[in-house]
C-alpha cells in the first residue's frame, strides 16, 4: 500500500498551486509502500497470515515517479520514519 504523510500532501499541494503539476494527473506517495501486515504491526495489531494469492497485487500502490521528476520529495520517506519521529 502506498502511503503519504499529511506534511507531504501539503508540499505537493504547494507544487500544484505554483503550477508545477499543471495539465497532469500526479500521484504522490512516500518512498516505500508497506504491506497491510507491516502497517498493522506498526500500530500493535496482529493479522493472521494468509496463503491465498492476491487477486491484484498492485491494488493501492501508486507510481509517484512523475511527481519526483517534477521536484516532489517526501520529507517523511516511510511509515517507519513517521513512527520513529512520533508523527503517527
Amino acid at each position: 500500500m502506498s502511503t503519504i504523510h499529511h506534511r507531504d500532501i501539503a508540499a505537493a499541494m504547494k507544487l500544484a498551486l505554483d503550477g508545477t503539476f499543471d495539465r497532469r494527473v500526479v500521484n504522490v506517495a512516500d518512498e516505500a509502500p508497506a504491506s497491510i501486515y507491516e502497517l498493522s504491526d506498526l500500530i500493535g495489531a496482529r493479522m493472521e497470515s494468509n496463503a491465498e494469492p492476491l487477486a491484484n497485487p498492485w491494488h493501492l500502490h501508486v507510481d509517484s515517479s512523475l511527481a519526483r521528476s517534477l521536484g516532489f520529495r517526501a520529507s517523511v520517506r516511510t511509515v517507519y520514519q513517521a513512527q520513529q519521529e512520533g508523527l503517527m
